[in-house]
């Protein structure tokens, strides 16, 4: 019994030394990717036209036709970028090869004593179809394809998005690699994108938000404050998540939905845009939405909101950066108090997905525009492109970042954004 008992310690031991010497390693010091945390307006701009020139919408075609979209590799090395720090909170850099591709992330590791950054590089190669995984290292660890396979997949249920991967995938048919662009063929089906983009759990979700909004807005069609629509909403969003015992996760999940029909309908946009089904649903008059009085204020707050909800706000921030800028060059103008509600916005979408039930509870008490939107009459709005940069210097600029500044402290000052 002791020689077996001392094989069983010697062997736990070994097993703990190995684990212990595998983080070791898998850990480093120093970030493999160093890069800047958001994205520009011209970035965003630059993605954007991108995405819309290659939108199949725009270019029909008969049946389920193949399909190819290009891209630099500069566009999808910024795309990476933005993904990687909205999702991990980390950096993320693709290099283009001929036939084959690096991708590398850092993503920062906290308290730990060995390493401060999980480095993680990937090296694929071109083939008949998708690009196969060849190389899979992390930190100073080599992982062998078949873990790395597996490793992936796992990555991919925990972010929930297992039904979105298995629907592009059956859209892609091919991917080219080259050193200065890929090129991706792929077949249009405009129900299986709504499903990556609404997956079908989030729709029969937001179907309960949506048929929430008829009885609370009635018949009548003149405009309704934001501040009467987000204690029921989020009430529901309360009461559903303690229907199923839910936990934080739930209640953001709940949380996001409530968002995503407040903000759907503030915008005048229907659900069957990305639910089909959602023509047959019990749906609203349409009415203004207003904050402060203004129909612009909710549709910046809810959009926003919505997109820190789903990724942390970085996108959301440049969004809201890049419509101010494009107002200056012949719209309605660069206003501060637009990204001061772009920001209000982000700060409360931020709170529904982070601290999901505090927000429920807060909410419940019942709110006024004072809660969640700062006072900002007094910020300039409606300058053109020539009066911005005379007056502020453009973005980045020393009087840009002072009135920067001055609207995130006003944010901060709010209760229900504290």
């Amino acid at each position: 019994m002791k020689t077996v008992f001392k094989l069983l310690l010697w062997t736990l031991a070994a097993v703990l030394l190995s684990a212990v010497l595998l983080v070791w390693l898998a850990l480093n010091d120093r970030p493999l990717v160093r890069r800047d945390s958001a994205m520009t307006a011209a970035d965003v701009a630059r993605v954007r036209d991108v995405l819309g020139a290659a939108d199949p919408r725009k270019h029909p075609q008969e049946g389920e036709a193949v399909r190819t979209f290009h891209a630099d590799g500069r566009d999808l090395d910024l795309i990476l970028h933005d993904a990687s720090r909205r999702l991990l909170h980390g950096a993320g850099r693709v290099v283009l090869a001929d036939q084959s591709a690096r991708i590398q992330l850092s993503v920062q590791w906290p308290r730990s004593p060995v390493g401060q950054w999980l480095n993680v590089e990937a090296d694929v190669r071109q083939t008949a179809g998708l690009p196969a995984l060849e190389r899979l290292q992390i930190g100073r660890v080599p992982v062998p394809p078949g873990l790395a396979r597996w490793l992936l997949v796992q990555a991919i249920a925990h972010y929930e998005a297992t039904e979105q991967v298995q629907t592009v995938v059956g859209m892609v048919q091919r991917v080219t690699l080259q050193p200065t662009e890929i090129v991706l063929d792929y077949v249009w089906r405009p129900d299986g994108l709504r499903t990556v983009m609404l997956p079908v759990a989030d729709q029969q979700r937001l179907r309960s938000y949506v048929e929430r909004l008829p009885a609370l807005l009635g018949k009548g069609r003149g405009p309704v404050p934001l501040a009467s629509l987000l204690p029921p909403m989020f009430d529901l969003a309360r009461v559903r998540t303690a229907a199923v015992g839910g936990g934080d996760q739930v209640a953001a999940q709940e949380n996001r939905s409530a968002l995503i029909a407040l903000a759907l309908y503030a915008t005048g946009q229907s659900p069957a845009r990305f639910v089909p089904e959602a023509r047959h649903w019990n749906r609203p008059v349409p009415r203004p939405v207003l904050v402060r009085g203004r129909e612009d204020f909710a549709m910046h707050f809810l959009v926003s909101a919505v997109l820190a909800a789903e990724g942390g706000g970085r996108l959301a921030d440049a969004i809201g950066l890049y419509k101010e800028i494009s107002d200056s060059r012949g719209g309605s103008g660069f206003s501060f108090n637009d990204i001061a509600a772009d920001r209000a916005g982000t700060r409360f979408g931020q709170i529904a997905a982070n601290d999901p039930k505090r927000l429920q509870a807060d909410l419940s008490k019942g709110v006024t525009d004072e809660d969640f939107m700062p006072g900002v009459a007094d910020l300039p709005e409606f300058l053109n492109e020539a009066e911005f940069k005379a007056t502020y210097g453009g973005v980045g600029a020393p009087a840009y970042e002072r009135m920067k500044a001055e609207i995130e402290r006003r944010v901060a000052s709010r209760p229900l954004l504290r």
